[in-house]
């Protein structure tokens, strides 16, 4: 798998090599993903930073796995197409090819007023010492719930565990025959991550630095999915994020399992939704994390002009505009000075402490690019009926054994609890 990939991203790369650089002369290029959200902010903020600063800002967005990729192979090729990127933990095994910006932060006192931890090792990304990635836009996954299909069904929305969850869909399933009990975007195979790294409660990395997985307590987690899966809409298996979103908005599942971020816009939206007034959100279930996505913006070492990169991110990702991104574009913000809004707490207050407090829990497993898909991809045969949870995980120790664990991770690993003592 491997030789594979790499094979993919040196064929990415020759493409990339003979293109001809996106930058001209008082431009830059950034990435974004391609989601109506960031991508959008981006494109907004970018027409009063050209008014503002003279420069011309093009943003390029991509689904997650082809902006994943487009930004490493433009790293490893060095083709210098972007001068700023978005990504995550996920890039940790390129992280030598970005430019530290600690001293950036400490000049323009950067990290004041963000929420408490965010700028630290662990959350948001640092290589040998120096930080890389500026956080923005955090997120943690979150569990929607239709609040009258419950009562019906005789639920409080509070969940410990999976199995509380389950317990909860045979009830549900019972007082409201028309309704699936669960929704998510099956279609995407990376999103099942959400519901292991919840169940999972053990290392993900040995006292010797080596990925693996505790046997018995992945296997326990990994079982829940087909048991999960039971409770989709019929022919529920490869829905698309909008799908599931549609589904919970009609009023036709009683949960929603997804990225607050991605959905509660539409779900307070009367010319959209169904259940405006009628959901809220419950604490993520299990004994392991909340799945953390704080996006980050990195600049490539091969940026020539740092200082007009450096203005775009404080434009972008920083507090001027936090307060606009959310209610417009649906971004969670990281300063708190925007949850401290009056007028915000009492618009949001149907499950804004609940988000808050998921979180405060949430975490990024320490897992490479490679080690993640090969995880996740394997989780969906579980879930799917193809593969049995013993055997899985067995397959999933076994090929990571052969994969490094970045240092970048390692210390994040180490620092965050998910490495074995």
């Amino acid at each position: 798998m491997r030789m594979t990939r790499r094979a993919a991203l040196l064929g990415a790369a020759l493409a990339i090599a003979a293109a001809p650089s996106a930058r001209a002369a008082g431009s830059l290029t950034a990435t974004y993903m391609e989601s109506g959200t960031y991508d959008a902010a981006a494109k907004q903020i970018a027409q009063e930073f050209q008014k503002e600063h003279g420069v011309e800002v093009k943003i390029v967005a991509f689904p997650w796995a082809v902006l994943r990729q487009n930004n490493t192979t433009d790293l490893i090729t060095g083709a210098g197409q972007y001068q700023v990127m978005s990504g995550g933990y996920y890039l940790a095994d390129v992280y030598e090819n970005f430019a530290p910006l600690t001293d950036f932060i400490k000049k323009s006192d950067y990290a004041k007023g963000m929420i408490p931890g965010l700028m630290e090792p662990g959350r948001s990304e640092w290589y040998d010492g120096q930080q890389v990635g500026i956080p923005f836009g955090i997120d943690a996954y979150g569990l929607m719930v239709n609040r009258d299909i419950l009562a019906k069904a005789g639920v409080e929305p509070k969940f410990a565990t999976w199995e509380d969850v389950i317990a909860a869909c045979e009830k549900v399933e019972q007082a409201a025959k028309d309704v699936a009990c669960l929704s998510h975007s099956t279609g995407n195979p990376e999103q099942i991550g959400a519901f292991f790294f919840s169940a999972y409660d053990g290392p993900y990395v040995t006292k010797d630095g080596k990925y693996a997985l505790d046997p018995g307590k992945a296997a326990a987690a990994a079982a829940l999915l087909p048991r999960l899966w039971k409770h989709l809409p019929s022919g529920g298996q490869a829905l698309t994020f909008d799908e599931a979103e549609r589904l919970f908005a009609d009023g036709k599942a009683a949960m929603l399992v997804d990225w607050p971020s991605f959905s509660t816009k539409t779900l307070d939206d009367p010319a959209k939704s169904k259940i405006v007034g009628k959901w809220t959100m419950a604490r993520f279930p299990g004994a392991g994390f909340p799945w953390l996505s704080l996006w980050q913006e990195f600049v490539p070492k091969s940026t020539q002009d740092k200082e007009t990169a450096w203005a775009w991110i404080e434009a972008f990702a920083g507090e001027k505009n936090a307060k606009r991104n959310l209610v417009e574009h649906g971004i969670n913000s990281v300063w708190l000075s925007t949850y401290q809004d009056p007028d915000l707490a009492k618009k949001y207050q149907h499950y804004w402490p609940v988000m808050q407090e998921g979180f405060s829990r949430a975490k990024n497993p320490p897992l490479s690019g490679e080690a993640q898909d090969f995880l996740t991809n394997s989780l969906v045969e579980v879930a799917t009926g193809q593969a049995e949870a013993k055997a899985a995980i067995d397959k999933v120790n076994t090929t990571w054994a052969g994969i490094p664990v970045p240092k970048a991770l390692l210390g994040a690993a180490a620092g965050a609890g998910q490495q074995a003592k």
